[in-house]
């Protein structure tokens, strides 16, 4: 991706608007063929722009055989008219028919974001294209660690998650993870060493100030799970934070044992399905409040603690640059919602709808503590019901509407407790 890209929201562009195209013909002063176009499918309720997605690996770069296709400084993917010889190589492979032929000539073209100040977005009236700059964060993307062919559950928001770690960390790490959905050991390029799950930060620990002691600035990083973090090892994380351990833990909590078969953990929010909470006669989901595992850890006062959604990803990167500076004096902390769509129960392409909507609704709000000083990184203007978020998923489809009025006074209960604190700095 380049510094900049352009962000559709998708269902929601009017049919009859062409102005986007329009700006896009008119990009150089004269009329040019456009390189975007509009999808109406009316019979399955869909509505999108397509045009180039500046992908940070593009398919169509590996295969130009004369070198047209380059990407520049600021990473955008640029298409040389001149070396061009129309083999369309790279039309074929591009997954997301980005690039197009140019009518009458035997020559491909592309989108080139009009030297990074693209029109149709500048022509948009409904705010439904937008160009978004991430320039800040994408000038500290290393080498993606991960490996291909990655065994994750369709729609798990894992792969991301791994995926922008590595890449903003770099390959000066060392990998701590317990047993869990998320083992890294065959899966990442990069030193990992598995532990138990009552010890990842204590066997974090130990390798930290071993690699203090020989002088050496290599980063131990812990990625777990929340039955691990929450449960099984919060007395190890507790006690690493109260020390101020040079490591930076990362848990990614799916609110349930996932990989063991979906049994509640102490994250597990009011009212939802798990196998070990059912819902029928008696049961009526889980009962009580979870543990507010990033405030308590952030109540130890250590160097950096934040807290992150996938959905918003910039947010999350520039956390994880604040904790990589954070952990050369102590420790650091990021807890990410990882939506599930198996132990949670919805469609696989709605991971980022569900993550986006838990943010906007206040259920997983975004703040930052450095060294226990809390403040939001992103504060929603107006926060939607509960019920925005919780209808995607089939794991509350049995709330009624009391145990839905009683979820919303919980998730406003919550959020009042983190402005309360964030007020008093």
């Amino acid at each position: 991706m380049s510094n900049g890209t352009l962000v559709v929201s998708e269902n929601n562009c009017p049919e009859s608007c062409d102005l986007c195209i329009v700006a896009c013909s008119k990009r150089k002063g004269q009329y040019i063929e456009p390189v975007i176009e509009k999808i109406n499918l009316p019979e399955v309720n869909f509505s999108s722009i397509l045009t180039c997605n500046q992908c940070s690996q593009p398919e169509c770069l590996s295969v130009c055989p004369t070198g047209a296709i380059s990407k520049s400084a600021s990473g955008t993917i640029v298409l040389d008219s001149d070396r061009c010889v129309g083999c369309n190589i790279c039309n074929l492979v591009c997954p997301f028919g980005g690039i197009y032929p140019k009518q009458g000539e035997h020559k491909s073209q592309k989108c080139d974001l009009c030297g990074d100040n693209p029109e149709c977005s500048k022509a948009c009236p409904y705010n439904i294209l937008t160009y978004k700059k991430a320039e800040v964060v994408m000038k500290h993307m290393d080498e993606d660690l991960l490996s291909p062919g990655i065994p994750y559950c369709a729609g798990c928001g894992m792969e991301l998650l791994d995926r922008l770690t590595l890449r903003i960390l770099g390959n000066n790490i060392v990998l701590f993870g317990a047993p869990s959905c998320n083992v890294l050991s065959s899966k990442v390029k990069a030193p990992y060493y598995g532990t138990l799950m009552t010890n990842v930060a204590s066997s974090a620990t130990g390798v930290s100030r071993y690699f203090k002691h020989i002088n050496k600035d290599t980063i131990c990083v812990a990625i777990v799970g929340d039955g691990a973090t929450a449960d099984i090892g919060f007395g190890a994380l507790s006690a690493a934070a109260e020390r101020g351990e040079r490591i930076l833990y990362i848990c990614y909590d799916n609110e349930a044992y996932m990989n063991t078969g979906i049994q509640r953990s102490s994250t597990t929010p009011f009212g939802s399905w798990t196998n070990t909470t059912q819902v029928g006669s008696i049961g009526r989901g889980r009962q009580g409040d979870p543990k507010d595992v990033p405030l308590l850890v952030a109540l130890h006062d250590i160097k950096y603690a934040a807290t992150a959604n996938l959905a918003y990803p910039e947010d999350f990167m520039q956390k994880l640059l604040k904790a990589k500076e954070a952990i050369k004096e102590g420790m650091a902390y990021i807890h990410v919602l990882a939506p599930c769509p198996t132990g949670w129960k919805f469609k696989t392409e709605y991971t980022v709808e569900v993550s986006k909507a838990a943010v906007e609704t206040n259920y997983f709000p975004l703040w930052e503590a450095e060294e226990g000083v809390i403040k939001f990184t992103y504060e929603v203007q107006n926060p939607q019901p509960i019920q925005e978020y919780i209808k995607y998923m089939g794991r509350f489809a049995h709330l009624t509407e009391d145990e839905i009025r009683q979820l919303q006074e919980k998730v406003d209960k919550s959020y009042e407790k983190i402005k309360r604190i964030a007020s008093c700095n």
